[in-house]
């Protein structure tokens, strides 16, 4: 089924070159062609494509690093606007995104390359429009979520949420915190988790509202419809608010300007094991281990 096969990998990885080297070599047997990224092919001493232009060339992406690059990837299959599906071999710490381990790289493959025994999850994805009063300025999609926050010094920070299901725009409230994330379900167990936040069922399609250590501890997260349309503001004239996009990207934000964020109309697809369910993944990466409880 995948004749062209991308690699993308996490630049300065412990023996990254003998993994991509070891990868392609078993990807050759299957007779696919293989285009690798930048940072895969220096390993090997070669000349690659670069992520943005990666995807528009090929069947499905294999991500041999951490979130962080799978991430990435996602970003060049949405600014591609292909529908390929990403397969994510974890070489960093957590994973919840590149859920296979280095280990299983290959048992894996196998499923997938020989047996077609793999399924394919969709995860929604969001918009962010960034306006100067009513004038538009840029527009991204976020795979993960959407933080505003101060910059280098801690400050309390007052932002003003309005949401919208319709024409109506209803005021939500106004967040005295040190920052606030909008996260979509595949983002619900990184920042949003450390901030208190609910772990959201990945395929899910809603939008996750977390105030970052509010000020008032009554402002609890919020897990809105996917039609919700958010409208985010500073409220006060403090300098050095970001708006960080994914933990990759991010713009300087001012009072003048408002942030509009929507569920995107395009959906990511992931290749899962069939073998293994999310709860599997929670279980190993946020060790959640069954302990026997013993008799006195």
């Amino acid at each position: 089924m995948f004749r062209n096969v991308g690699i993308i990998a996490k630049a300065k990885v412990k023996n990254i070159d003998k993994i991509v080297k070891e990868l392609t070599e078993y990807l050759k047997r299957w007779g696919v062609n293989i285009v690798l990224g930048e940072e895969a092919a220096e390993s090997l001493g070669e000349k690659g494509v670069s992520r943005e232009r990666l995807a528009a060339h090929v069947d499905i992406i294999i991500v041999l690093g951490g979130d962080g690059t799978f991430i990435s990837a996602a970003r060049s299959v949405n600014e591609s606007e292909k529908d390929i599906p990403i397969l994510g071999i974890n070489l960093g710490r957590m994973g919840f995104l590149t859920e296979v381990p280095l280990s299983k790289m290959f048992d894996v493959l196998e499923k997938v390359f020989s047996k077609g025994d793999y399924l394919i999850e969709e995860r929604m994805m969001l918009d962010v429009e960034i306006y100067n009063n009513s004038t538009f300025v840029s527009r991204k999609t976020v795979f993960n979520d959407v933080v505003v926050s101060k910059g280098a010094l801690a400050r309390i920070v007052p932002i003003n949420v309005k949401v919208s299901f319709g024409e109506k725009l209803l005021n939500v409230a106004t967040y005295h915190a040190d920052g606030l994330i909008v996260s979509t379900p595949s983002g619900s167990t990184a920042y949003n988790l450390a901030a208190g936040g609910p772990i959201v069922y990945p395929t899910l399609d809603c939008v996750i509202l977390t105030p970052i250590c509010p000020h008032t501890l009554s402002n609890r997260p919020i897990v809105l419809p996917d039609n919700a349309q958010l409208t985010i503001k500073i409220v006060e004239n403090i300098k050095d608010i970001f708006a960080t996009l994914d933990g990759q990207m991010g713009y300087k934000i001012t009072p003048n300007q408002k942030l509009i964020v929507r569920k995107s109309t395009r959906k990511i697809k992931i290749i899962t094991q069939k073998d293994k369910n999310y709860f599997d993944v929670l279980r190993t990466k946020l060790n959640w281990e069954e302990r026997k409880i013993r008799s006195i």
